[in-house]
């Protein structure tokens, strides 16, 4: 009876202990909850810093949508914060989520909406064939579309006031004008941009340095031993960050190092992600590269370089993982682990670097790396020098000038040169002592395939006659194109392959070599021109008037056909 009773008694104990453990699981444990209570404005300017209240203890991060803000600063009191509205974020707005370290979150109901700022263009730099051209002015991080010629030509690197554009795959030919037209954030109404001038690409090795360590410091944070040291790097004498430290493999980092600042890359092409690395003999070591807060990549799995210097150079923009690499807003991190490399993270930097393309330790900062020795173009008459272009008189009479028609917007540049009538001239009658004209003897015409003449005519409303004499052979060949313009106080160009077009033959055949030279067609591509000349006259009885600008030898048409 006992017995039973105990057992009784023991039974109940265990079901009565079973049933209040269930009781405990059934309460949710006490985490720490943040909280946002007051928010200084739920629409400003991207940039902004807003100011938060709250609780934002133990804070780990917060996020406008899917954007994380940048620049937070949490009061001490852990009462309230200051972010910056981040530029990346939705323009239609977004929560305001702030999550702490226990993985707990708190949104707004109310959405901020950002204001957009307004973009300016400045500036549009030459075009590179091929490669890209520098955008310059307000806010142009936040354009949304830029368009070359009409294609569209995507952003290789952005700030604020700069952005890099790649025009490779465009089909733009050096020597050619290209348009250049926006589309911002704000929807502003840009204006495009006309006559930007495509260029052969010349290229000089340039070097955004990360680290280098050459004043003796490093900003490596972790687990010891760190130094910079001096010694042999690759043939010379260099500072290089030296760390010898404890590995876990994947489990935790060893330590970090932090630049703290986005490389300015604007004026690189091509950036490539350098650095210069060592393991000792018999050791290894490994850093993971990262963009704070953001995606991160690696180059294997340990380096173990068995006591030699290494380089490694790598396209900047290729080879992230975790989320979308943005070049203009790139915060270098290096987290270091021992990976695969063993229980040790041992390893030497030299230097961490951007670089002008791929780079293997022989070239220097200002050294060329990549070009052309053929020219963009060869201007014959620019019209930009008062003193090359003085005024022509026909008697008494101003005739031609630079300072005619002042009110007419040049071509391009700043000047241009204009014909006017006298009533001198009977029908059909010209100018013949009053012309302009260039020698280009030295010039090298060879370096053209097909070398097309260009530029640009202004005239009254009424048709004008103008006639281009090419001379060669010490002037005894004259070829001469006419042209017949009537553009409506316009800007309108015109142009002809210089060695391909059949011209008119003004030569005299009064020699047995004359006749030879008058039976000619064609310039003659393999030898030097001696001068361009330009006739104004008089077409019948209409009144003179004609503005000459931008005279240019390029590689095939400068202006689109």
């Amino acid at each position: 009876m006992k017995n039973i009773l105990f057992y009784t008694v023991l039974s109940v104990f265990f079901i009565s202990t079973f049933s209040r453990c269930d009781d405990k699981q059934d309460y949710d444990i006490n985490w720490p909850q943040p909280e946002i209570t007051e928010v200084s404005s739920y629409s400003q300017p991207l940039s902004s810093i807003l100011t938060l209240k709250g609780n934002f203890i133990e804070f780990k991060s917060i996020h406008f949508g899917s954007v994380a803000g940048e620049k937070v600063k949490v009061a001490e009191d852990g009462k309230s914060l200051t972010v910056v509205v981040p530029r990346t974020m939705d323009p239609e707005g977004a929560s305001i989520v702030v999550v702490n370290e226990y993985a707990q979150r708190f949104e707004t109901a109310e959405m901020f909406v950002p204001i957009i700022p307004v973009t300016t263009v400045t500036n549009v730099g030459d075009i590179q064939e091929e490669l890209s051209f520098v955008v310059e002015g307000t806010n142009v991080d936040l354009l949304t579309e830029i368009l070359v010629n009409g294609k569209e030509a995507p952003v290789v690197s952005k700030g604020l006031d700069k952005v890099v554009v790649s025009v490779a795959g465009l089909g733009l030919r050096a020597g050619t004008f290209a348009t250049v037209s926006f589309k911002s954030l704000a929807e502003d109404e840009l204006a495009n941009l006309e006559k930007i001038n495509v260029i052969h690409p010349f290229i000089t090795y340039k070097a955004v340095i990360i680290w280098e360590f050459a004043d003796g410091t490093h900003q490596y944070k972790g687990e010891p031993t760190a130094s910079v040291k001096k010694g042999d790097v690759m043939g010379k004498e260099a500072n290089y960050f030296s760390l010898r430290a404890p590995g876990y493999g994947w489990d935790k980092l060893t330590g970090v190092m932090e630049a703290g600042k986005t490389p300015d890359i604007g004026g690189l092409i091509n950036p490539y992600l350098t650095f210069a690395i060592r393991t000792p003999l018999g050791s290894g070591g490994y850093f993971q590269v990262e963009d704070k807060d953001g995606p991160w990549r690696h180059f294997g799995y340990g380096f173990n370089t068995g006591g030699e210097w290494m380089i490694i150079s790598k396209p900047l923009n290729e080879g992230w993982e975790g989320g979308d690499f943005d070049a203009g807003s790139y915060m270098p991190v290096l987290g270091f682990k021992a990976g695969n490399a063993g229980k040790k993270m041992d390893i030497d930097i030299a230097y961490v670097k951007i670089t002008e393309g791929k780079y293997d330790g022989s070239v220097e900062v200002g050294d060329a790396i990549g070009g052309t020795s053929k020219p963009n173009l060869i201007k014959v008459m620019d019209f930009e020098t008062a003193s090359e272009w003085p005024d022509i008189l026909n008697g008494a009479n101003k005739i031609g000038s630079l300072n005619f028609r002042k009110e007419v917007k040049p071509f391009l540049g700043k000047g241009f040169y204009t014909f006017t009538g006298d009533n001198t001239l009977g029908g059909w009658a010209a100018y013949w002592g009053q012309t302009i004209s260039k020698e280009i003897k030295k010039e090298d015409l060879t370096v053209f395939d097909n070398a097309y003449l260009s530029f640009a005519l202004n005239t009254i409303s009424e048709s004008q006659y103008v006639i281009l004499r090419v001379y060669q052979y010490n002037e005894k060949l004259q070829m001469v194109m006419k042209f017949m313009p009537n553009t409506f106080e316009k800007w309108e160009t015109f142009q002809f392959s210089l060695f391909q077009t059949d011209l008119e033959n003004w030569s005299d055949d009064s020699t047995d070599l004359g006749k030879h030279y008058k039976s000619l067609k064609r310039l003659n591509s393999d030898a030097a021109i001696d001068k361009i000349e330009i006739i104004v006259g008089r077409n019948d009885l209409k009144t003179v008037g004609v503005s000459i600008d931008e005279m240019v030898i390029t590689e095939g048409p400068r202006y689109p056909k």
